[in-house]
């Protein structure tokens, strides 16, 4: 277990070198829930709703409930689960009066820390995935592309989007099922599985297909009864739980956050499909173009007679599938203001697992492995643009809302990538680093501030 643990303390190191989180409205819940709890001893979020809307924000986040109050409108399981680590600043500071600039600040702070170790737990738990489906090279190999050569990295360790804890649970619920595949004598793999496929519906719906293939693959398998009732054991309550608290806070069990898009399905598949792709500023393969290697390992799985593990690639295989097809036919594929592909973070580990086949062939020629090392090279660099220069150059804003204007994301000479890199790293934190550390005891944000810079 050493390697895992070695790469969770390089990944939680790195996650954090940019100093900052670089979050969105769609992650504000997840920060502010457990200080809610903490201070107000509630999960709704009025004193914050109505800070953003002074502030002229639409804070499509929060969502009015059945009693009037404003709750969450995304699963509130991840920021109840962290709530403990969000104690200590609750147990030395008055966050019930304090001024919510500053509980937001505060927020913004710890779910950087957060998002950073759900992060790199998932990386450290992708380790043992990989060591036990291939070759100790080849895991370090594919745990590099999951940590850093993916939106692993720019992504889920940046701030507590639904994505981070979306991987954590699918990476666990694979790790559980070929455990349980190991073992057929035992209830507790069988168990385990159906509590991490109903983490992840939980942690974020449209998870759906992850626990719908899963338990698909455990209901038509050639199991005992027992060992099938003992994954529904585990996975019905939790999903349940998710449900009946959307019917009693909203008054029905799935909660569309916003109507702006026309509905989730209404998209084009034709136009959703090669944007998610190959499109310049939300293309998977432009922004890590190291899972062209899973195309591969797809074809050479299938000529060799999809006897390696079908239990574990069949699973990757038709849940990277079917999320790409649901993404690509919702017109909101393109994410909103984010970098890359977000809408296909949590399916980045069955995307680096279906790579494994074809890495064969990179230690078969030399050709390959050139080819292999330019892929993950530019897929990291890419990926690092996006934690040291995004946001800067606002490509999502200007020179017209990428939400008004998805035709943008087709422009080659002005894409993301390009545009981050043209206007520079952002520096605010490290100046703000360096202003405390020069004088510990003078408020290095409200200098910040005062320069126009919105650090909440």
């Amino acid at each position: 277990m050493r390697r895992p643990v070695i790469f969770f303390f390089i990944a939680f190191f790195i996650y954090n070198l940019n100093l900052r989180p670089i979050p969105a409205g769609d992650s504000t819940p997840a920060a502010l829930l457990p200080f809610a709890i903490l201070g107000d001893h509630s999960i709704a979020f009025d004193r914050f709703e109505q800070w953003y809307q002074s502030r002229h924000m639409k804070a499509a986040w929060f969502k009015r409930g059945v009693d009037g109050h404003y709750y969450s409108s995304y699963p509130i399981l991840l920021p109840v689960l962290l709530t403990p680590l969000y104690a200590p600043a609750a147990v030395f500071l008055d966050i019930h009066h304090m001024p919510v600039e500053r509980v937001v600040l505060l927020a913004r702070i710890i779910e950087k820390l957060s998002a950073s170790l759900i992060a790199a737990l998932s990386v450290a738990a992708f380790c043992v995935l990989a060591e036990k489906l291939t070759d100790r090279r080849a895991a370090l190999l594919l745990t590099l592309v999951y940590a850093f050569g993916s939106e692993t990295w720019s992504i889920s360790s940046q701030a507590l989007w639904q994505h981070g804890s979306s991987e954590l649970a699918i990476v666990m619920g694979l790790l559980c099922l070929l455990w349980a595949v190991e073992h057929p004598d035992r209830y507790l793999p069988a168990v385990l599985t159906g509590v991490c496929a109903g983490c992840s519906i939980a942690f974020r719906p449209t998870n759906g297909i992850f626990f719908l293939v899963l338990t698909g693959y455990v209901l038509l398998s050639h199991s005992r009864p027992v060992r099938k009732a003992a994954f529904i054991f585990g996975a019905a309550p939790i999903a349940a739980a998710y449900l009946i608290f959307n019917l009693l806070v909203f008054g029905h069990a799935f909660i569309v956050v916003s109507d702006a898009e026309g509905g989730f399905a209404r998209g084009s598949l034709y136009g959703g499909l090669p944007g998610l792709l190959i499109s310049p500023s939300r293309g998977l393969l432009i922004f890590s173009p190291v899972f062209l290697f899973a195309a591969a390992g797809i074809y050479l799985w299938f000529r060799e007679g999809r006897k390696w593990h079908p239990e574990t690639y069949g699973t990757c295989l038709l849940v990277a599938a079917m999320h790409l097809v649901v993404i690509a036919r919702w017109r909101g594929w393109p994410g909103g203001y984010n970098y890359g592909p977000r809408l296909l973070t949590d399916v980045v580990p069955c995307l680096v697992i279906l790579m494994i086949p074809a890495l064969r062939l990179v230690d078969q020629s030399r050709g390959w492995k050139l080819a292999f090392a330019s892929a993950l090279l530019f897929s990291v660099t890419v990926q690092a643009i996006g934690v040291f220069f995004y946001p800067n150059g606002r490509w999502d804003a200007l020179p017209q809302p990428l939400y008004q204007h998805r035709e943008r994301v087709w422009d080659w000479e002005d894409n993301q990538i390009l545009r981050s890199v043209r206007a520079g790293p952002v520096l605010e934190p490290y100046q703000l680093a360096y202003g405390f550390l020069k004088n510990p005891g003078l408020p290095a944000e409200e200098r910040l501030k005062d320069d126009g810079i919105k650090l909440w």
